[in-house]
């Protein structure tokens, strides 16, 4: 008996969505200094922008021990809507595929999560949206300190710096667990547009596409106009 498919791992903010990202092992003997420069500076143009908007796109599917697909196990798949605006704000809405989708914000120190068209205001830890925001940039990071570069006319494979600490913080999952971790990014006009990422845990075989737009020209990230609080009152801002 095949098991299904696990959840993929990597939380985002609270319980409400997941991004899972690892990094590409090759066997390259050195970078082209160019192709390393570009990559990381295109990394560092898109981090430092006053936000982006990203779509991220999972997706989870059984392989067999050979590692080919398993036939009666299709693969699954959840994107996300995520948007980010610096320091500390993030807005995210999840979509399945039945169209159902949930969103939540992340706003300083608070959070409140959408279910219908209700918002509530949620219990949450000091630096939560700080936190999520170092989550939302870790693919990015990686690429900041990419060390070993390869370049494909406007994709770049690399390997990030520290490998391990990637795969531990971001993955979900122990090196020990992680098999043919690949990375790789896109750069257009000198900033970096999208990342692919890869990798099997276990029967697993997880895909995530990132995809950065909007980038230095996001939305701005607010917390909702009405909104039930924490102890169940309702709250709605005051006019000016």
């Amino acid at each position: 008996m095949q098991s299904q498919p696990r959840a993929l791992p990597f939380v985002l903010v609270g319980a409400f969505a997941a991004l899972s990202v690892g990094a590409i092992v090759l066997s390259l003997s050195s970078a082209p200094p160019l192709a390393r420069e570009e990559l990381q500076s295109a990394a560092r143009t898109t981090m430092s922008a006053s936000g982006f908007v990203l779509r991220d796109t999972n997706s989870v599917s059984t392989v067999s021990s050979s590692g080919q697909p398993a036939v009666s196990q299709p693969s699954e798949s959840v994107a996300f809507l995520v948007v980010y605006e610096a320091p500390d704000a993030v807005q995210e809405t999840e979509v399945d595929q039945n169209g159902a989708n949930a969103e939540v914000i992340a706003l300083g120190d608070r959070a409140f999560r959408r279910s219908g068209s209700t918002w509530t205001e949620v219990a949450s830890g000091r630096g939560l949206g700080a936190r999520s925001v170092a989550t939302i940039l870790s693919p990015l990071q990686g690429a900041v300190g990419a060390t070993d570069v390869t370049r494909h006319g406007d994709r770049y494979s690399f390997v990030p710096a520290d490998l391990h600490k990637l795969l531990t913080t971001v993955l979900g999952a122990p090196p020990s667990e992680v098999s043919s971790p690949r990375l790789s990014a896109v750069v257009r006009d000198g900033v970096l547009t999208a990342e692919t990422i890869t990798a099997r845990v276990g029967h697993q075989h997880l895909e995530v596409d990132l995809v950065f737009s909007s980038i230095g020209s996001a939305p701005h990230v607010v917390a909702p106009r009405s909104f039930v609080g924490a102890g169940g009152a309702s709250s709605a801002p005051t006019t000016p």
